[in-house]
């Protein structure tokens, strides 16, 4: 069957990334254009593991926004379709669900239908990623960051990657070279996402706190949750902590200065672009391993993600 034009225009980003690496900033950004939609973590919509999951609020903050119902209700093979269908005025769905099992099936699926599929990984260096677990209490820092990114180089043909501290201080640069290497049109100010209203799923508080006016319900609602260790800077701004390694204890940055695997993965990272050769992916046995562990995780979280927060 023969393409339209605008069937053949549409396209899928899907952003990967740690937890605390930006993610939901970005997909924000990217999607900062009247004819592109931010899903947020939309993975969790049909795979809920967390109680916030199972009675989602829509990131536009209408009570009675039954966007998210419709969607859910179309089927999680049917999702980039359903948006589609309700948003015909769209070219773009950015999607920051982050789950490389997550990445590749829908990437298949999308392939299918002939729809344009860019993966961007964001990622934060380990002494920023270590200092964001540090202030929230958080232990296993560098297991989380180490196995995230092997399990992506794994999975995950290819990527463009992207540098937290690079988007977080020079936006612009960063925004414009992402909009050229995925076809896409670059506007002034396409780094203040909040200038837009989104329907972005989940994602980090202290990013989507900058969509609601500070004088608003909302705001103060969304500042409520939020610890006090989290670093809100100055509304709607980009923040940027250039003073995180002071922070750190002393044995973290001992383990940053002398795990050799980190700093095997920091120098993929740093290429531009990355496909999953290396010896830094997962071997057969350990990636069906991790697979297991993986789905008993979620199927945890199915059945008591309602009630308790344990991933």
């Amino acid at each position: 069957m023969s393409r339209t034009h605008t069937e053949k225009n549409k396209k899928v980003i899907f952003i990967g990334g740690s937890s605390y690496s930006g993610s939901t900033m970005l997909d924000m950004m990217m999607a900062n254009s009247v004819d592109s939609f931010s899903a947020g973590e939309v993975y969790a919509l049909f795979r809920p593991f967390r109680p916030h999951h199972f009675n989602p609020k829509c990131g536009c903050s209408k009570i009675d926004c039954d966007f998210w119902l419709k969607v859910r209700q179309a089927g999680e093979n049917n999702l980039y379709d359903t948006i589609f269908k309700l948003l015909p005025e769209l070219s773009l769905i950015v999607d920051s669900s982050k789950n490389p099992w997550w990445i590749k099936q829908q990437t298949r699926l999308l392939l299918e239908k002939d729809i344009e599929v860019y993966n961007l990984l964001i990622w934060k260096e380990p002494a920023l990623f270590a200092h964001s677990m540090h202030k929230r209490n958080r232990k296993g820092w560098k297991r989380a960051w180490k196995n995230y990114y092997r399990l992506y180089f794994t999975i995950i043909d290819n990527c463009i990657t992207v540098p937290y501290c690079d988007l977080a201080q020079r936006p612009t640069v960063v925004l414009k070279d992402l909009c050229e290497k995925c076809g896409l049109h670059y506007h002034q100010d396409k780094e203040k996402f909040w200038q837009k209203k989104h329907h972005t799923l989940f994602g980090n508080d202290s990013a989507k706190i900058h969509l609601y006016s500070s004088k608003t319900n909302d705001y103060k609602q969304c500042r409520s949750i939020l610890k006090e260790s989290d670093d809100i800077a100055e509304h709607q701004t980009i923040y940027y902590d250039t003073n995180h390694l002071n922070s750190l204890p002393s044995d973290i940055k001992h383990e940053l200065d002398t795990d050799t695997e980190l700093h095997a993965i920091i120098k993929e990272l740093n290429k531009e672009y990355i496909d999953r050769k290396g010896t830094i992916c997962y071997s057969a046995v350990q990636l069906s391993a991790v697979r297991i562990q993986d789905e008993i995780k979620g199927m945890a979280g199915r059945l008591l993600g309602r009630y308790i927060k344990f991933l």
